[in-house]
């Protein structure tokens, strides 16, 4: 995608502004993003309050939003965003990591409780120490007296962008059924990736496709909810709204051009993943594993940072 400047051309000086702050406000994300890495697989309540607050729906309903907003609203950060020392940021790092430490600890006690027994005193304390982490995660790199700023002259794109994120995550179920009428480019990359890795695929379909490894270990059986589609369709919804933000600016065979290419690239990137999970399980002998990294937030974070990845550095 490429954005012409109008109505004179970028200079070196605009790029030069634009860079810092884009890479201060993926600080903050990437960081946020290995926290929650660690943690996903140790959040996995469903009843009662915790239910609700360690949702995956709830988190990708979030974490989409503050994306969106940030894609739409980058340009009106201020660019003064370097007035922080060096000692304050390290206050928040080092604040951010305690904080998060203490709550992996405290989620790994409310594991040990029976779930119906957690009581919302409970569940405000894990949201309190939530909110630490994410707060200080954001002053690490941003100065506090910014978002005020920020939120000023764009909280109708805040708006706009939550009430898009929500959206989402309702027809999420619609999305994810699309995978079975689609799953057969994907499944045969994914073979030919365990061929390179010198196995002898094994393919079949119950319901769902099933993918191993001829005479190895146990095959995995691919389900909606771990073939990662709402991560294509996330890339999708970035990218039109990126073109309709900057209808004007942006040219639509190259945009054209990346939302193909950035389709086929994740399609690619989703059949290594799904090959090497039935190489974790056949080859290794670890099904646990294979069906721990499948349902875990991992591979909904690396798509996403690859879909932002794709479109900002195809963005002038």
């Amino acid at each position: 995608m490429h954005i012409q400047s109008s109505p004179a051309p970028i200079g070196k000086d605009s790029v030069d502004q634009h860079w810092p702050r884009a890479i201060l406000i993926c600080g903050p994300l990437l960081l946020l993003a290995l926290e929650v890495s660690l943690l996903s697989p140790l959040v996995e309540f469903s009843l009662g309050w915790m239910g609700y607050l360690a949702s995956p729906k709830l988190f990708n309903a979030v974490f989409l939003g503050c994306i969106l907003f940030i894609l739409l609203s980058i340009d009106e950060l201020s660019t003064a965003l370097n007035v922080q020392s060096w000692q304050r940021r390290l206050f928040w790092l080092l604040t951010n990591l305690l904080a998060f430490y203490t709550l992996l600890r405290y989620t790994l006690i409310l594991e040990h409780f029976a779930q119906q027994a957690i009581s919302w005193q409970h569940a405000a304390g894990w949201f309190i120490l939530l909110v630490i982490v994410s707060t200080s995660a954001w002053l690490v790199f941003l100065p506090a007296k910014s978002f005020p700023q920020w939120l000023k002259v764009s909280w109708q794109k805040a708006i706009g962008s939550g009430l898009l994120a929500i959206t989402f995550v309702v027809i999420t179920p619609d999305i994810q059924s699309l995978w079975q009428p689609t799953c057969s480019p994907t499944i045969t990359l994914a073979s030919r990736f365990i061929r390179l890795c010198g196995h002898a695929p094994l393919i079949g379909y119950n319901n769902n496709p099933v993918l191993g490894i001829r005479g190895h270990g146990l095959p995995i059986t691919i389900t909606k909810y771990c073939a990662e589609m709402e991560s294509f369709a996330v890339f999708l919804l970035l990218a039109v709204i990126l073109t309709l933000a900057y209808w004007q600016r942006v040219r639509k065979l190259r945009m054209l051009a990346v939302i193909t290419g950035g389709i086929a690239f994740l399609m690619v990137l989703n059949a290594i993943r799904l090959g090497l999970l039935a190489e974790i399980s056949g080859s290794w002998s670890n099904p646990q594993l294979a069906v721990a990294l499948a349902h875990s937030r991992l591979a909904s974070l690396a798509f996403w940072g690859v879909s932002l990845l794709i479109l900002i550095t195809s963005k002038r």
